[in-house]
């Protein structure tokens, strides 16, 4: 039984880790996609531009998110 709540702390720490490769994942992902809307925008697409501007909003709020995940995942090693 000992061995298997060894096993479950390890499982959480792992669950960290993953969540914030995830939100990674996902900033990278908007940011490609920001990145083509600003050659459409250097191109002269004003429209692009507005893209890129609700992105870099959301690419905030995304790191904000990853930035407390990491701090909260740390605290929870921390008392575990």
């Amino acid at each position: 039984a000992s061995n298997m709540g060894s096993f479950i702390s390890i499982q959480e720490k792992n669950k960290g880790a993953i969540m914030t490769n995830n939100k990674l994942t996902e900033i990278v992902e908007l940011l490609t996609e920001a990145q083509e809307d600003c050659v459409k925008f250097d191109k002269g697409n004003a429209t692009a531009g507005t893209r890129v501007r609700k992105t870099a909003q959301e690419v905030i709020h995304a790191l904000k998110d990853l930035r407390k995940l990491v701090q909260e995942t740390k605290n929870e090693r921390k008392t575990n």
